[in-house]
């Protein structure tokens, strides 16, 4: 993909992911702290149409939008988490739909744990722990569950996978 395509891709899907992630958390904020949301979806549709690379840097930047804009603005741990999540996710472009499924998740196991590793020194164990399943179950499963079939769908519309 040419340079300045890329450039473009990975700042309107990191806008959609601050938008998409801040809109749908203010509706679901976490009685320990912090908010589930969707916007893990956006990171997965990006990094499985356009790789790893696209990926982790709409995860970071993206995520990173998002919690300026509901205020957590020293909560920089989501650069770290979310550009993991999109670079695991993103390592699937192409790849059969059980595989994009799988590491879609992986890759949002990876943020949850990547957020409990703080938490924990944040919150306590127990709120943490709390925090880790919601982020696994309400977030990165529904997530993937979103992203799969919209990329599947994407793909057929387009009548190839994107390059």
């Amino acid at each position: 993909m040419r340079r300045s395509i890329e450039i473009a891709v990975i700042a309107v899907f990191s806008a959609l992911t601050a938008v998409v992630t801040a809109y749908v958390g203010s509706f679901f904020p976490s009685p320990t702290g912090g908010y589930t949301h969707i916007g893990d979806s956006i990171i997965f549709i990006a990094a499985l149409l356009f790789g790893a690379r696209v990926g982790s840097f709409v995860g970071a930047i993206g995520s990173m939008v998002a919690d300026l804009i509901v205020h957590y603005r020293f909560w920089y741990v989501s650069i770290i988490a979310h550009g993991l999540e999109g670079f695991i996710a993103g390592i699937a472009k192409g790849k059969k739909v059980y595989l994009q499924a799988l590491l879609c998740f992986l890759g949002g196991v990876v943020m949850s744990f990547t957020y409990f590793s703080v938490n924990v020194f944040i919150k306590g164990f127990g709120p943490a722990l709390a925090s880790l399943f919601r982020d696994i179950f309400g977030q990165t499963l529904v997530s993937t569950i979103i992203a799969v079939p919209i990329v599947k769908a994407v793909e057929k519309a387009m009548g190839t996978r994107i390059k």
